[in-house]
């Protein structure tokens, strides 16, 4: 944890960085950031504290890190943290970069497109098997189909023949088999 004195000091450090890097005055720097008039002065004396308030306002008035003054980080601005970040990430970008080696994009885009011609042939030859499934299976219902036509062409030739050339009547048979003697 960071004592006061060193935020303190941070805060006057800064006041310092925003005079000599931009030519800000010390009223402008305090009437952008709307501290009181004399609040720099009395951090500078050691008579007052550079408080969260104070530096909140000054970090929103110029785009500050706040981090910085409680020495969680070395950037001064969010604005030079960010480019460092970016530069870091350009950096291991590049060096990813050269680690790999040279595809010629115009192979990687014939690679790519022969594996989607082989995907697609691959499909055409199942939608084939699938159709000469589909082909077998129509052809065993047609013959299925015609059987029971038969089928239903006998059961209405039996129908339509007259049965009464037949010996016996329906029950007549049952009788032959168990006879029942009646007595006269």
């Amino acid at each position: 944890m960071v004592s006061q004195d060193e935020i303190n000091s941070n805060f006057l450090d800064v006041i310092r960085w925003l005079k000599s890097e931009y030519g800000y005055t010390q009223a402008y720097i305090v009437e952008k950031a709307e501290l009181a008039p004399n609040a720099i002065s009395k951090i500078k004396n050691g008579k007052a504290n550079a408080g969260d308030e104070t530096i909140t306002k000054l970090c929103n008035a110029f785009n500050l890190n706040s981090d910085y003054f409680y020495g969680r980080s070395s950037y001064k601005t969010k604005l030079e943290e960010k480019r460092e970040k970016l530069d870091e990430n350009l950096q291991q970008a590049q060096r990813f970069t050269q680690s790999q080696p040279y595809i010629d994009p115009g192979s990687q885009t014939n690679a790519i497109i022969a594996a989607k011609d082989e995907t697609i042939d691959s499909l055409k030859s199942r939608i084939a098997d699938l159709q000469r499934t589909i082909a077998d299976k129509e052809e065993i219902i047609k013959a299925r189909d015609a059987r029971i036509l038969e089928l239903e062409r006998r059961i209405a030739q039996i129908n339509a023949e007259d049965l009464s050339h037949y010996p016996y009547t329906i029950g007549a048979a049952e009788e032959r088999t168990n006879p029942q003697h009646k007595n006269v």
